[in-house]
């Protein structure tokens, strides 16, 4: 027996059962969608991952910042100790301490393992004499600190002054001997705060924060939903400074699920709608004959329902002539996604309201369906709704009537995802600014390690000297020159504090600006400059123009670029500073007839810290690095133009 002739017994053998050929196809169909459903459900759950750890990441930087100013703290505390183990200006560098740093509640020192020194006094008085390396459940983790000799943050515990918080001990030893602690106390309140826990939209997932009790060996929780995590799906972190576990969970465990109900319900109907069709068209020609009265009603009804259950279905469905791709029949779900009526789509193709770039691949996979190499396909693509805008959909096309191996016309059932695929898009924006943020936090820990170096190491010279200073004279010259280097350590610090608050500003108050405005404010008060410069200000923006933007940026932003231009003026000419605004690239541009900055030698170092490119004794490098971080900040961009001894020319360009 040939191929050909197993062919034909096979047919006749599904001819002769339409019933069982129907289930056949329903089994068949159910198993395509079925994998269609699949994909969808590791696509959702993807991006829910994604999404999970994106928001922890953002919060776990947030925590590792409050440790490392935290520890900065703690160092600076330490240093006050002098070589005779007595601290020196306790109160007033705790206060400042204190007072600079939102994530710190108190600080502490602990020599010998017991609280002497705290700051403020009166909510801490509570905790002096304190010894806590003979305290059963504090020496534990105080004992860490000793062992690592590294900072350590002991609890979530009640603190002896009352309330529940962290305390970060750093080991201090002089002369090579365990001396005692420098310590922060945060409350727990305040770690929640600063981390950002209480900022996220809560409606989706919560966070949970834990971490091993050192006496019992159990597992505490620290947040609300103090619950066992065994039977719950969620992403966590560890946080070694503390021995921290931190859990971002789904609050509806089931979301993904309910998500793909629409996908299956579609699925079986669209399953038992192949099924049902293909055990209709195999009933034998002579029981239709002999039917065809009753038949008729039958389909009469069937059409009525079927027309019921396609108008009233949650997704758009189309019968489309598929030589020529103009639709014949259209329920109101689709035409709503589209935005036209029916009487409008049936005078249309869907090649007319298919976006061009999607178009191809549509008509490729519709070359198929005529070929009968597929007899249906699944496809993302994007419509042109009639009032302009893109709506994305979920495309299923199915092969629905053929005529001597010809297809006719086919069903073509669309989901719109429009709103999915504006979350998904927000989503990558969100991860591209979390990577922009890690590039910039790189760099800033490259800035940090630079300046900081040359600092210490002038304290270590000085310190090595001051043990062989033998005479008063000395010894007075010796903290002199320390205290310049306190000083210049001082001004470094303040200088990488403002940085990391325009880096780490994700509250920014934005309000809409008249840009004229500001820029005449910035005139006035660098007025008596001007004046003394002999210098011409010309402001040219018009009074109309509005930007959205921070004031305070706005302010810092125009302080500087003008006063750079009257302070680096040319001497043998006086300064001409014009101030332009282009709205159609949404550009501001501050340009001067200066002394100029020579770019091919200082292009790359142009907005770094600390950069100079005069001989300038006011000049400290700090004013243009600020300024970029903060257009930087508000999503904007600044390109410069420069020739020495003819001028220099800024263009801002607002997002």
């Amino acid at each position: 027996m040939n191929f050909k002739d197993s062919l034909k017994k096979i047919s006749h053998w599904f001819l002769k059962r339409p019933a069982t050929s129907g289930v056949v196809v329903f089994i068949i169909t159910l198993a395509l969608v079925s994998v269609v459903i699949k994909l969808r459900y590791e696509v959702v759950k993807e991006n829910e991952r994604r999404e999970m750890s994106n928001i922890l990441n953002v919060v776990q930087q947030n925590f590792e910042q409050v440790l490392k100013n935290s520890y900065t703290c703690a160092l600076t505390l330490a240093m006050t100790i002098n070589d005779e183990g007595k601290p020196e200006n306790f109160e007033k560098i705790g206060a400042e301490l204190v007072d600079k740093n939102k994530a710190i509640d108190a600080v502490q020192l602990v020599p010998n393992g017991v609280i002497k020194y705290v700051y403020p006094y009166e909510e801490n008085k509570a905790a002096i004499d304190y010894d806590i390396l003979n305290t059963p459940y504090v020496k534990l983790e105080a004992q860490k600190s000793v062992n690592s000799k590294l900072m350590y943050f002991a609890g979530p515990l009640k603190l002896k002054q009352g309330g529940l918080g962290v305390v970060g001990r750093l080991p201090v030893y002089k002369n090579n001997r365990f001396w005692g602690f420098s310590a922060v106390v945060i409350h727990l309140e305040t770690l929640i705060r600063e981390s950002g826990l209480n900022t996220i939209d809560d409606t989706k997932y919560y966070f949970q924060f834990s971490k091993t009790n050192p006496t019992t060996g159990k597992e505490e929780f620290f947040l609300p939903h103090r619950t066992s995590m065994k039977k719950k799906s969620y992403l966590m972190v560890h946080i070694p400074d503390g021995d921290w576990k931190l859990y971002l969970i789904p609050r509806n465990q089931n979301s993904i699920i309910n998500q793909l109900y629409t996908s299956i319900s579609l699925g079986l109907l669209l399953s038992f709608i192949a099924g049902l069709w293909i055990t209709s068209i195999l009933k034998k020609p002579a029981e239709l004959q002999k039917l065809i009265e009753i038949q008729t009603q039958k389909i009469i009804k069937r059409e009525a329902e079927f027309s019921a259950i396609v108008d009233q279905a949650p997704v758009g469905i189309a019968k489309i002539d598929t030589a020529t791709g103009h639709f014949i029949t259209i329920n109101k779900e689709y035409a709503r996604i589209v935005g036209y009526t029916t009487d409008e789509l049936l005078q249309l193709s869907f090649q007319d309201i298919t976006y061009p770039d999607d178009l191809q691949a549509d008509l490729d996979n519709m070359e198929k369906i005529k070929s009968g190499a597929i007899k249906d396909f699944w496809m993302e693509k994007r419509y042109i709704h009639k009032n302009g805008n893109i709506v994305w959909v979920n495309l299923i096309v199915a092969v629905l009537w053929k005529e001597n191996n010809t297809v006719l016309n086919h069903i073509a059932i669309v989901e719109d995802i429009t709103d999915k695929k504006k979350a998904e898009e927000e989503l990558n924006r969100s991860f591209e600014l979390v990577s922009e943020q890690n590039k910039r936090l790189l760099n800033f820990s490259y800035i940090v390690s630079h300046n900081l170096r040359s600092h210490t190491s002038n304290i270590e010279l000085i310190s090595n000297l001051m043990e062989g200073v033998k005479t008063q004279e000395e010894q007075e010259e010796m903290v002199d020159l320390l205290k310049r280097v306190s000083k210049s350590l001082d001004e470094t610090m303040r200088n990488l504090n403002e940085v990391v608050n325009i880096r780490t500003n994700i509250n920014l108050t934005i309000e809409s600006l008249n840009l004229h405005h500001f820029i005449e404010r910035s005139i006035a008060v660098l007025n008596k400059q001007i004046q003394d410069k002999e210098a011409t200000v010309e402001n040219l923006v018009p009074p109309h123009i509005q930007i959205t933007y921070n004031a305070a940026y706005l302010e810092s932003i125009l302080h500087n670029f003008i006063s750079n231009a009257v302070r680096y003026s040319h001497p043998d000419r006086k300064p001409m500073i014009s101030i332009t605004y282009n709205e159609k690239n949404k550009a501001l541009t501050i340009a001067d007839n200066g002394i100029g900055i020579d770019l091919k030698k200082n292009g790359d170092n142009l907005f770094g810290m600390y950069k100079t490119f005069n001989s300038n004794p006011d000049a400290k490098g700090i004013g243009l690095f600020i300024s970029k971080n903060q257009i930087d900040a508000m999503g904007g961009r600044i390109e410069t133009q420069s020739e020495v001894n003819k001028g220099t020319t800024f263009t801002i360009f607002f997002k």
